[in-house]
């Protein structure tokens, strides 16, 4: 069922839905303020709701929480909930418990929302997490959702860390934090997550820092941005002990100092399981140090970005394995790799497909 538009929905009552109701839609009613008017005197009745397992709402700017009174649990039947542009909702379940059986949860706009609930249940099904543009402060009792397997965080101002050393579960696979520039601190048992295959953190808080204990091993992809202190951590640790990771993008912001990629002099090595690199916003990196790049037989694609002092590429035979070599707003290395005088020409002439700032410079038009 779906509902949209309706201006003179405020709520439903306790016992106003079809009993066999299983996917319920509600969007751009300005005036709704809860899902359901419970009743004080029918705080003990059976919910009419107990079947609903998709719930979405959509551009409700008066809703403040899915019931008025929280006597009971309205959706103990939900597996998918998702709220998006309630600029009021404060609460999702008042002092309802956390519906076990939900299995993704999705919040995007809701500015005042600062938490998810007051207490998770270790039966609680919750798989994936995704909040973002909302005013969550912190994440709780993780450790209880032992079937979690994603959380993204994405433009939450508010977010500053987790309140727990959860996430100990052998199902969690990714964890991504991206503009939350207030975000200071990873969780602690991060390094511990053998399961976690994807780990992103974008444009966080400057001074944020990995766990002194290191890096998730098992990683396929990892990106990280304007994160200096992660970077060198990851120097120092060692990408080369990240021996499943397949994509590496990684943002220069505030790493002034490096000048070459992979480090020169301090036996920097790139995993040989890799087959895409990301380079960005490194804004004083003079050149590729090809030793760095010795054996990487599987890599694919190289994308370079935004890298104004950057002269020069690994040598060819670093390269042999490339399908495909992107560079944009890097105004040196362009000019070193032009077909008829560029001193770098030799190094990707054989690549398939060369793309410098969008332009298809390999193959080119007339092949």
């Amino acid at each position: 069922m779906e509902i949209r538009g309706c201006r003179g929905l405020v709520s439903f009552a306790e016992n106003n839905f079809p009993p066999n109701l299983k996917k319920l839609k509600i969007a751009d009613c300005d005036n709704l303020e809860y899902l359901v008017d419970e009743k004080e005197d029918n705080k003990n009745m059976s919910c009419t709701l107990c079947l609903l397992k998709n719930l979405s709402i959509y551009k409700c700017p008066s809703l403040m929480s899915l019931s008025s009174k929280g006597h009971k649990n309205i959706c103990n039947q939900l597996q998918l909930l998702q709220i998006t542009g309630c600029s009021k909702l404060s609460c999702l379940f008042s002092n309802t418990k956390f519906p076990i059986t939900l299995k993704c949860l999705i919040i995007k706009g809701c500015p005042e929302l600062e938490y998810i609930v007051q207490e998770f249940k270790e039966t609680a099904c919750l798989e994936v997490i995704l909040i973002s543009r909302s005013g969550i402060k912190s994440l709780q009792g993780l450790d209880k959702l032992i079937h979690l397997q994603e959380i993204w965080l994405l433009s939450c101002s508010n977010l500053v860390s987790f309140e727990e050393s959860g996430l100990l579960t052998t199902s969690f696979r990714v964890f991504a934090v991206a503009n939350c520039e207030n975000f200071g601190a990873l969780p602690k048992c991060m390094a511990s997550i053998t399961s976690l295959r994807l780990l992103m953190v974008l444009n966080c808080s400057a001074d944020i820092s990995f766990p002194s204990e290191g890096f998730p091993a098992n990683l396929t992809l990892l990106e990280i941005s304007n994160a200096p202190k992660i970077y060198r951590s990851l120097v120092e640790w060692g990408l080369n002990r990240l021996t499943s990771l397949q994509v590496l993008v990684i943002g220069g912001e505030g790493c002034s100092n490096v000048v070459s990629f992979p480090e020169e002099g301090i036996g920097m090595m790139l995993p040989r399981s890799l087959t895409r690199i990301t380079l960005l916003k490194f804004e004083n990196l003079e050149f590729m140090f090809s030793e760095g790049f010795q054996d990487l037989a599987s890599l694919q694609e190289l994308e370079i970005f935004n890298c104004p002092m950057l002269t020069s590429l690994p040598e060819k035979d670093m390269l042999l394995s490339l399908g495909s070599l992107h560079i944009c707003s890097c105004p040196l290395l362009k000019e070193k790799c032009s077909s008829d005088k560029g001193r770098e020409w030799s190094k990707i002439s054989h690549i398939p497909l060369v793309l410098i700032d969008g332009k298809k410079v390999i193959p080119r038009a007339s092949d």
